[in-house]
């Protein structure tokens, strides 16, 4: 193995004299197109949600409401038979909507708490049935999560919030609002909130490790641990119709069952697989149910005993039974969409229709046949299939380890995991045993065939094996096929990898990002813009400010470039930039392929997408 130290002008080879001087005379003028490409998105029919809250609407009780982990808000009018979007797509992309609830003094408005992953929070309120939503969060603290909200029967406008910082209520129906709390400085973090109906003035909030009690509307505040174990964090509160002060608190430490509202605890973890549970619903003082991490549990005497029903490892992250027919339950679930019961929570199915908050890491394209990987999506994880590319995938995925990327190559379907690579033989999967449980950040495809990248080692598939490519010492990094070659980066460099062995170092002249090649082009983006290496080994910019790319395994259009808040299509041939204006925010996406005339792209948590390529 020969390795040849070279400056940043080192030759890029194989270059064609015809594009050649089409990329040098379109580069030399316009390299951005002018106006977004027509917007002509649509979704794939390949459905889930990360659900966290849910609702019945008390007027209509065939009308329900579902709150994503992305901002989605979803409607049904069939009582959760069907579902789609309450108004826009996405209401509030990038908040969690941690609660929905309905205002007992005027029915008709349904409020939304929410929090952002990386701080801020939001109240919010709709009086048209989740078509538009109105922000109520005047006097909260700039960066506090909203996780809960309770309203006051009988007292019209008032509404309290539980948040990072404490307990905080509006008298004018968000308007306004001031901390309730200030005067407990142990009450932040408070994930849960409960106005008792008998005794409005009295409120329980759930905090991250214990509960706390108002008897005088939230002017004062006082510690209710008898019976309760420290930093348990309390999830849900829930009272019991018919039996005053009863209630049941579901939390990271199983559940309790509370007395004299809140008084007395007494914890329950019979029958009960898993201990965390987010959700918790009280069908009738006999049957109740629990949500867990690993599934959902019944109880039928009272809560004496818990066993597990359903599919076990399905998160479950909120519950809500029909106000007419208590045996209708919904489940929301972590990343598996919504289910179904009609016996009580006995038995429990998914309902896929409509809700798209998936999160798509890779896809791939043979023929006509179109691949996507669902991660994160708890019994629906894997890879799906849609044998026309066009309509709908199989009812089930390929159960594999989280899937990372997918590529073709020799015939073969691989899918690159977090446990290994895989290749698809028949309707199974069987295990690369020269890659098993490690994890394969990448995969590159192209005429030159395939490359595995995992824990910073190359891999070639020949004759059926995947090979370690010798490298110089040091891991590497991103990777792309261009120019008939295979290059690298490494460290400060980039590495041109020959198919006789030979290796090329090349200095790079800002710091490594990623690559994509477009045919006979390479291209790099990171945080000094976007560059494509001339025939001369001179770096030329094409854009400029923070770049990533995401390539789509395409000759022509190569990649897609996400630069800030806009998402550029990548025309190699051309060397222009095409923007797009897609239904999700470019940071969102995490994969892209191009099938026939078509791209595809799949996001962190808006699904799968579709549009035409440029004429």
């Amino acid at each position: 193995m020969g390795e040849r130290s070279r400056s940043r002008r080192a030759p890029l080879r194989r270059l064609t004299v015809g594009s050649l001087v089409g990329l040098c005379a379109l580069l030399s003028a316009t390299l951005v197109a002018r106006g977004a490409v027509a917007d002509a998105w649509a979704p794939a029919a390949l459905y889930g949600a990360d659900v966290r809250s849910l609702v019945f609407d008390p007027r209509d009780p065939d009308r329900a409401f579902a709150g994503s982990s992305a901002g989605h808000v979803y409607r049904s009018e069939d009582g959760g038979l069907t579902w789609r979007a309450a108004g826009v797509e996405t209401p509030f992309p990038g908040w969690v909507v941690a609660a929905l609830v309905f205002d007992p003094n005027r029915p008709e408005r349904l409020w939304a708490g929410l929090w952002g992953i990386w701080g801020g929070g939001l109240v919010a309120r709709s009086d048209d049935l989740g078509a538009t939503w109105e922000s109520r969060r005047t006097g909260l603290l700039d960066g506090d999560q909203v996780y809960a909200l309770a309203l006051v029967p009988g007292v019209p406008d008032r509404i309290f919030s539980g948040t990072r910082t404490g307990v905080w209520v509006s008298d004018d129906a968000g308007g306004a609002w001031h901390r309730a709390s200030a005067g407990a400085p142990d009450l932040v973090h408070v994930s849960s909130l409960l106005v008792d109906s008998e005794r409005p003035a009295s409120i329980l909030a759930g905090t991250w490790r214990r509960a706390f009690r108002s008897d005088d509307g939230g002017v004062s505040w006082r510690g209710v641990f008898d019976g309760m174990v420290l930093d348990t964090q309390v999830f849900s509160l829930h009272p019991v119709p018919g039996r005053a002060g009863e209630l049941w608190a579901s939390t990271c430490g199983w559940v309790y069952r509370a007395e004299g509202f809140g008084e007395r605890w007494r914890r329950t973890k019979e029958g009960f697989a898993e201990r965390r549970t987010p959700s918790f619903r009280v069908l009738s003082p006999e049957l109740l149910l629990a949500g867990t991490t690993d599934g959902l549990h019944r109880s039928i005497d009272g809560g004496a005993s818990f066993r597990p029903v359903g599919p076990r490892g399905l998160p479950v992250l909120a519950l809500a039974h029909h106000p007419a027919r208590p045996e209708r339950v919904l489940v929301g679930t972590e990343g598996a969409g919504i289910w179904l019961s009609e016996d009580g929570g006995a038995t429990l199915a998914p309902r896929l229709a409509q809700t798209r908050n998936v999160r798509v890491p890779a896809i791939a394209v043979v023929g006509d046949t179109v691949y996507a990987a669902l991660a994160h999506a708890g019994p629906l994880s894997g890879v799906w299939r849609s044998p026309d590319g066009r309509g709908a995938f199989e009812p089930e995925p390929a159960r594999l380890a989280t899937v990372l990327a997918l590529a073709t190559a020799e015939g073969k379907l691989v899918a690159a995991t977090e446990r290994g690579l895989y290749e698809r033989a028949g309707l199974d999967w069987r295990p690369a045993a020269e890659l098993a449980d490690r994890r394969v950040d990448q995969l590159v495809e192209g005429a030159e065939g395939l490359v595995a990248r995992a824990g910073g080692e190359l891999h070639r598939l020949a004759e059926g094996r995947f090979v370690r490519i010798p490298l110089p010492p040091g891991p590497v990094g991103s990777a792309a096929f261009a120019a008939g070659a295979l290059w690298a980066l490494a460290g400060e460099s980039l590495l041109r990898l020959e198919a006789g062995g030979g290796v090329e170092r090349i200095e790079l002249p800002f710091a490594p990002g990623e690559l994509a090649g477009g045919g006979s082009a390479l291209f790099h983006a990171g945080g000094e813009g976007l560059h494509r290496l001339d025939a001369d080994g001179g770096w030329r910019r094409l854009a400029e400010g923070p770049a990533r790319l995401v390539a789509t395994g395409d000759a022509r259009f190569a990649a897609l470039v996400r630069r800030g808040d806009e998402l550029l299509l990548l025309d190699a041939e051309l060397g222009r930039l095409l923007p797009l204006a897609p239904p999700f925010r470019a940071a969102d996406l995490l994969t892209a392929r191009v099938a026939g005339d078509r791209l595809l792209a799949g996001t962190s948590a808006y699904g799968l997408w579709e549009r035409p390529l440029p004429e």
